[in-house]
């Protein structure tokens, strides 16, 4: 009975090496796309927690550290097509209200933000 299992395990591992194979390098490729990164320079001596919206949906992207510079890329769902996204910066531990920077974005971009010093 052991053997039998063994059988089918040794099987499966095989079907599964040979299901992993049929994957191309051009189709992972073509899959993500050009990248698109954002490039946010933070003069405000507390961090940032950094938050993408797109369409009123929140998706948290990062923190950025006080008086440092900090490069994202962006997922690429976020970027499809041309989309206006909003950066959402929240100041960590303070009761100062996040910033909002708004911007329109095409896959392969680089996007620049400074949040100023306040």
């Amino acid at each position: 009975m052991f053997r039998l299992r063994a059988s089918h395990l040794t099987t499966l591992l095989a079907l599964l090496v040979a299901a992993a194979g049929c994957v191309t390098a051009d189709s992972a490729t073509r899959a993500t796309g050009p990248r698109t990164t954002l490039v946010v320079e933070n003069r405000n001596s507390g961090d940032m927690n950094l938050y993408l919206v797109r369409s009123g949906q929140r998706t948290r992207l990062g923190r950025v550290g006080g008086n440092q510079r900090q490069t994202f890329t962006l997922p690429a769902y976020v970027t499809e097509s041309t989309t206006r996204l909003v950066l959402l910066a929240d100041p960590v531990g303070s009761m100062m209200s996040p910033i909002e920077v708004p911007f329109t974005v095409v896959p392969g971009d680089r996007i620049q933000v400074v949040i100023p010093a306040y």
